[in-house]
């Protein structure tokens, strides 16, 4: 027999014509990307905690994990920007020993006419009626009462003249939900005097737990959205974004999650942090909530990298998003070196991504690394590696290993060093450069690509290469000169 076969046998004499059909070579390898939300549920969800599900709408997410919930806010904050992705959730339950934040509107004056209250919880608009009639008491009661959006993410009570909110979550998260009076300039009733006081004092967020075990080995998880963000949560999927973007395993994941205080905490925290997986834009003081901003910009950037990993993210809208103030120049452009990404606020309060970078700084003896600045190169390494394996396998499963061609008949199944110096060779050109263009200089890479055979193990090639990637476009930097006559 002059070629190799799969099924047709070499002892046949019984006449006929025989096909097979092998589509080995046929398969691109490429399905849907996956997302996962990772939050807190609610009692009255009917998802487990700790299991993933699928979310197939965010009618489903509210059902599984409560309306009003962490996780089916993010699953609203997510499908309103991306509908094609593949949805799912990790629920996790409240801390039982946690805390759940609260803040207070405490009602120091009447109204002396008429008029409408506007607050503003996590961005969203709670409208109170208010007569001149009422006394502060009574406006308080009015207050409370209006809280009937099942969709905010507080409960209120009134007591005499105070009105005290409390987390529908225990834990950190409920500490970054923003209170505040009309938003878009509303006018109060004339007379009426309130006092915020902000919401604090949330603690205890529920452990990540076995992160490996939890997310398992049957699917691949390319994009995440931390709603949970305190810094043992980050550290966590810090340690499971390594593991799973090495060998064997050989599926990582890009990680998104939101930072909100000012300058020096957004400074604090991100500079204490390493991680080359995790995305973690300041959204400085600004309304949104730190676990829908995280759904919004993995719903904004998730799609854009998948599609082309090398481009500039800048400008991608984040529909959603309130934006007030921001980080000046000088803050933003320190945060850019500190770990923390960027936003960006325009003058009717929509906002914008400016810079994804990722939170690795340092090499292992604490000098500063860039290797992993962009959040596009390890999406890129990862997409090469995976087009690197794919192909691969579709080129070199099920055959024999020799060190050189020394003559073999065409048809058998044979591949040397040479057989994969070539496929490696013609990906980086023909697929890697040519048709994606997330890859350049091939001379480089052919001077600098090493193949060999294993000499202790000759069913094994060994190859090191060097791709060249391309790198998302941010700044043009030029220098103007002039003259006045010549």
């Amino acid at each position: 027999m002059t070629l190799s076969y799969d099924y047709i046998p070499q002892a046949l004499r019984y006449p006929g014509v025989y096909i097979e059909i092998d589509g080995s070579q046929a398969g691109l390898g490429d399905d849907i990307p996956a997302v996962l939300l990772v939050g807190q549920k609610l009692a009255a969800g009917s998802a487990v905690a700790g299991e993933i599900t699928r979310i197939s709408s965010v009618y489903d997410a509210q059902q599984k994990a409560g309306a009003g919930s962490m996780l089916a806010q993010m699953a609203a904050r997510y499908r309103a920007i991306d509908e094609t992705l593949d949805l799912y959730m990790l629920p996790y339950s409240d801390n039982g020993a946690g805390v759940a934040a609260t803040g207070t509107i405490t009602v120091t004056a009447a109204a002396t006419a008429d008029g409408t209250l506007s607050l503003y919880i996590g961005g969203r608009l709670v409208s109170v009626g208010v007569t001149s009639t009422m006394t502060t008491a009574q406006v308080a009661t009015a207050i409370a009462a209006a809280f009937t959006d099942p969709d905010l993410p507080v409960t209120a009570a009134a007591v005499a003249s105070v009105v005290t909110l409390t987390a529908k979550h225990k834990g950190t998260c409920g500490n970054n939900i923003d209170m505040r009076l009309n938003l878009y300039g509303e006018l109060k009733p004339t007379g009426l005097a309130l006092t915020l006081a902000a919401m604090a004092g949330g603690a205890g967020d529920p452990a990540p737990g076995n992160l490996a075990t939890l997310l398992g080995t049957n699917r691949w998880y390319r994009y995440i959205a931390l709603g949970i963000n305190d810094a043992a949560t980050l550290a966590a999927w810090h340690t499971e974004s390594q593991r799973r973007y090495q060998p064997p395993v050989q599926a990582g994941f890009r990680a998104f999650t939101a930072h909100r205080g000012d300058y020096a905490a957004a400074a604090a925290f991100g500079e204490t942090k390493n991680y080359e997986h995790i995305c973690n834009p300041s959204l400085e003081l600004n309304p949104t909530t730190t676990w829908e901003a995280a759904a919004i910009v993995c719903a904004a950037a998730a799609p854009k990298v998948y599609n082309n990993p090398v481009e500039s993210l800048e400008g991608t809208p984040l529909p959603g998003m309130i934006g007030v103030t921001y980080h000046d120049w000088t803050a933003a452009n320190s945060l850019l070196f500190k770990g923390m990404s960027i936003i960006e606020v325009g003058k009717d309060g929509s906002c914008y991504i400016k810079r994804l970078i990722t939170m690795h700084q340092f090499r292992p003896d604490g000098s500063a690394d860039d290797a992993y600045l962009d959040i596009n190169t390890p999406e890129t390494l990862e997409r090469v590696r995976y087009a690197q394996r794919i192909g691969a396998i579709k080129a070199f499963a099920g055959t024999a290993a020799a060190k050189s061609n020394e003559g073999y008949r065409p048809g058998l199944r044979i591949t040397t060093e040479d057989s994969v110096k070539a496929y490696l060779l013609g990906l980086y050109r023909n697929i890697l450069m040519r048709e994606y263009g997330w890859v350049q200089n091939y001379d480089h890479y052919k001077d600098s690509l090493v193949v060999d055979q294993d000499p202790d193990n000759p069913s094994r090639f060994n190859y090191v290469d060097v791709p060249v990637l391309l790198s998302p476009f941010y700044i043009l930097a030029g220098r103007a000169q002039f003259v006045k006559r010549v």
